[in-house]
């Protein structure tokens, strides 16, 4: 498959399916969401929230409420490129939700029927999508 037709699997919009590591389910709840997101002009965002309660009381988060909110909680966007001879695809992060999480994240790419599983090198941890568009 060449790096074309590699982009054109790629771009689109994924829905969160899971992540497992070592061979067993990251638990973010019964019901988490997510979604990635690769553009025709090299932009991409993540997000993928756990399922979890999150409330607020006031109209300022109060200090507990934000660490709910923001516990195991994925958010970052940027640019990706593509190097088909590694098979990777990598995501250069602009900006993230968590605290110094910047530079760029490299993924290994593997396409199974209509689904997307992304693993960093040198990592038991690989994370499925499902396409949307």
């Amino acid at each position: 498959m060449s790096e074309g037709e590699i982009a054109k699997r790629l771009i689109g919009a994924w829905r969160y399916v899971g992540t497992r590591i070592n061979g067993g389910n990251w638990d973010r709840g019964s019901d988490p969401k997510g979604m990635i997101y690769y553009g025709l002009h090299g932009e991409m965002a993540v997000q993928i929230a756990p399922d979890v309660k999150r409330t607020r009381a006031g109209d300022v988060m109060t200090p507990e409420e934000a660490k709910i909110a923001l516990t195991d909680y994925i958010a970052y966007f940027g640019t990706y490129t593509i190097d088909e001879k590694a098979g990777t695809v990598t995501h250069h992060r602009l900006a993230s939700i968590q605290p110094g999480d910047n530079g760029d994240l490299v993924r290994r790419y593997e396409f199974t029927g209509n689904r997307l599983v992304l693993r960093p090198p040198n990592s038991t941890m690989e994370v499925t999508w499902e396409k949307i568009t």
